[in-house]
């Protein structure tokens, strides 16, 4: 009701509520009823909000993201409101303004000295406070310095093709500005840190500088032979400076001297080809002079230049922080453009977003039950197309099945010719290979799309589903005796991991209790290395015995092998130097000079029962270094190898006398593990809080006629599909592999 309709005893009501001693604030309770009361925001609350902020720098956030909005006009409205407060400050407003004109020749080394630096000691210096010194200093250089026949040519010359820009006077300036910062920089061991610091922060501003003129010489005027010019005579001697000083000073810019020159060379050089050259020219002169300006951007002071987007990531970091509080919450955080887009599902900026206990739950979806045994190991395929599982089954050799995902999990293909019970699975990269691992015999290569004898599973089916068919190894391989220290019997393989590069493309490694590790090759099918033999020389050199191996991972990148060792640690070896992979039909590669050097030991101190990395597909991933480890009792570990620093615990599930294995799930966001009670426990993997408990394989089952043995309740294993983030297995003492799937209530 609009308040000139309202009534006396209205407006006395209203009154009285918002009186002082009644509002307290936003957590207030009306004090007639005891219940929640409206947020009033009045005058009084918003003095004490902006009182813990600057008023300057809250201005400075609004006008920059009414510009970088569109709002121009209202950003213009707010400046002249506020009294002319500035986003940046006029120095700076000077160069990039130059800068995205491509006045290059405006820049000078009084223009940059102006700008408020993070680190403004360099200014104190003498030869920078007088405005007239920097000329002398270059008039003084130049009668008393004879430069050389093509310098001058550089500064003669006459022909130059620009559009907006005066290139002989930038050569000018550039010269004489060398000559400024060359007489600072041979006095540079009187300088304290933060003059060093200084001067280091104005010759890299200097770089970029050069840089982007350099690329728009090559790409813009494609003047190569001007660049040529330019990058003897003028920016290379820039680069020898930044490089003296960085002997003395450490830097925060991502490239060295060295690679700069290099990468300035290779555009040379190389066909001038945009598209390939991405990295270097963003592809156009606009999108260029605006990536310059935000890396000099990074050296200004912020308080005299408000970062791009300051107020935008600011609010990104608040709802992250409101999803950090939410502990059954684990989608991608890092994705924000739910932070600032209106899509469905994305944060309310207008008010707190509360977290709903119903917000995950596990969401059963079919039983397989097709194996009589213990399921011992579960792996999806790399493209998810396939669930391969062993289970325990002593009266037969057909231990192994392949579901077809997108078949409704039919039986796909069953692997025969495995006497023993299967250890363990993997699949190659392209999913068309898996090998087994019986527990104490040879190890087996199947091509799972290979055709076999026809079995009776899927004949209950009245569809045109093809019958599951029984297929042998193309291959098997075991370790003998004599080539392995400690074995009196065959030794054993019980852990299996592919290489996934091209230039590995058909390699796997096996791990042994027996003391070895085997690279093979399947398409020599031949033992191409026993990391036994070829270990590092501070292990030789101190008499230490390769480890007893119970599970081995490659990372993606195919440069580190991590081995889990029964002796309580876990070791991780670069394997980057292994010769690549030959031509079908070749000899295998000479491994006579690779050796097996160890980067880190993370030391357990405890008994482990399994090992995994998570699923990623970017060799460049900080999750590359991860490495999980049920230990027992009762606890998984996730460790940093790289750094070898142990990163979080998860607890809650039971695992004393069993091989109990875990994984990475969710597009790696949650772990998963079985356990000895028969559920599935799945934690958040950075808070470490456990986000669901699932009754997987709690209910007793009566065996089959023809099994010698009852059913335990053991959970033994989760497997979660890397290609479908909702979608994860579990596999039981029961005989049962339960698929589940992730969903939101």
């Amino acid at each position: 009701m609009p308040v000139e309709y309202q009534s006396s005893e209205e407006r006395e009501r209203r009154d009285r509520f918002f009186a002082p001693p009644y509002f307290k604030g936003k957590n207030s309770r009306c004090p007639s009823t005891g219940g929640p009361s409206s947020t009033s925001f009045t005058a009084q609350n918003m003095q004490i909000s902006q009182n813990q902020f600057d008023k300057t720098q809250l201005t400075k956030l609004l006008i920059d993201t009414l510009h970088e909005m569109g709002y121009v006009e209202s950003a213009k409205s707010l400046q002249k409101e506020s009294g002319g407060i500035r986003v940046e400050s006029g120095s700076v407003q000077k160069l990039f303004s130059a800068i995205r004109l491509g006045r290059f020749e405006e820049i000078d080394m009084q223009m940059l000295i102006n700008l408020p630096l993070k680190n403004r000691a360099l200014s104190t210096l003498p030869v920078f406070q007088n405005n007239t010194h920097t000329s002398q200093v270059n008039q003084e250089y130049s009668e008393s310095t004879t430069t050389n026949e093509d310098e001058e040519n550089a500064m003669k010359i006459d022909n130059i093709i620009s559009k907006n820009t005066d290139w002989s006077q930038f050569f000018n300036n550039m010269q004489n500005e060398h000559r400024v910062l060359e007489s600072v920089v041979q006095e540079m061991g009187s300088l304290d840190a933060p003059a060093l610091s200084g001067l280091l922060d104005i010759i890299e501003i200097v770089v970029l500088i050069n840089k982007q003129v350099f690329l728009e010489l090559m790409f813009d005027q494609q003047e190569s032979s001007l660049a040529v010019l330019f990058l003897r005579t003028v920016f290379r001697k820039f680069i020898q400076l930044w490089e003296v000083v960085l002997m003395s000073q450490e830097s925060t810019y991502t490239l060295t001297p060295d690679v700069l020159l290099k990468q300035m060379t290779s555009v040379l050089t190389s066909p001038i080809n945009q598209a390939e050259m991405s990295d270097v020219w963003p592809g156009s002169v606009e999108r260029a002079r605006q990536a310059l300006i935000d890396s000099i951007s990074n050296y200004v002071d912020p308080n005299e230049l408000v970062p791009r987007g300051r107020l935008l990531t600011l609010l990104s970091q608040a709802m992250k922080y409101q999803s950090s509080q939410n502990l059954l919450n684990f989608e991608d955080e890092d994705d924000e453009s739910c932070f600032i887009q209106g899509d469905s599902g994305a944060y309310n900026l207008l008010q707190d977003n509360a977290s709903s206990s119903n917000r995950i739950k596990f969401q059963f979806e079919v039983q397989l039950c097709y194996t009589v045994g213990e399921i011992w190991y579960l792996e999806f395929s790399p493209d998810g197309k396939y669930l391969a599982a062993a289970s325990a089954d002593s009266s037969t050799d057909q231990k192994v099945h392949i579901y077809d995902v997108e078949n409704e999990f039919r039986v796909y293909k069953i692997l025969g010719g495995n006497d023993q019970c299967v250890l363990y699975l993997s699949f190659s990269p392209d999913s068309r290979y898996l090998v087994s691992c019986p527990f104490n015999e040879e190890a087996k290569i199947y091509d799972i799309h290979k055709r076999g004898e026809p079995s009776e599973i899927n004949s209950e089916f009245d569809d045109d589903f093809a019958p599951a068919e029984i297929i042998q190894p193309e291959d098997s391989f075991s370790l003998s005796s004599d080539q392995t220290s400690g074995a009196t019997a065959a030794p054993r393989i019980w852990c299996c991991s592919w290489f996934h590069t091209e230039k590995n493309k058909g390699r796997f490694a096996l791990g042994s209790p027996d003391r070895d590790v085997i690279i093979y090759d399947i398409g020599t099918k031949s033992v191409i290395s026993r990391l036994s033999q070829v270990t590092n020389a501070t292990a030789a050199s101190s008499h230490e015995q390769f480890p007893r191996v119970h599970d081995l991972k490659i990372t993606s990148d195919d440069r580190y092998l991590i081995l889990m060792a029964h002796e309580f640690f876990v070791d991780a070896y670069d394997i980057s130097q292994l010769p690549p992979v030959g031509s079908q039909g070749e000899t295998p590669p000479d491994l006579s000079s690779f050796h097996l050097s160890r980067v880190s030991r993370l030391n357990v101190g405890k008994r482990m029962t399994c090992l995994t990395i998570p699923q990623t597909q970017n060799s460049e991933s900080e999750l590359n270094s991860l490495v999980l480890i049920n230990v027992q009792p009762h606890e998984l570990q996730l460790w940093d190898f790289k750094e070898q620093i142990l990163i979080q615990k998860y607890f809650g599930q039971r695992q004393l006398q069993f091989i109990i294995r875990s994984c990475f799930g969710y597009e790696n966001k949650v772990i998963a593990s079985g356990s000895e009670d028969g559920k599935i426990y799945v934690w958040d993997r950075i808070h470490g809080n456990i986000i669901g408990v699932i009754n997987g394989h709690i209910s007793e089952r009566n065996p089959p006629p023809n099994a010698a043995n009852t059913f335990g309740r053991n959970c033994n294993i989760v497997a979660w599909n890397p290609a479908n983030k909702k979608m994860f297995a579990s596999g039981g003492d029961d005989g049962s592999i339960k698929i589940w799937s992730v969903g939101h209530g």
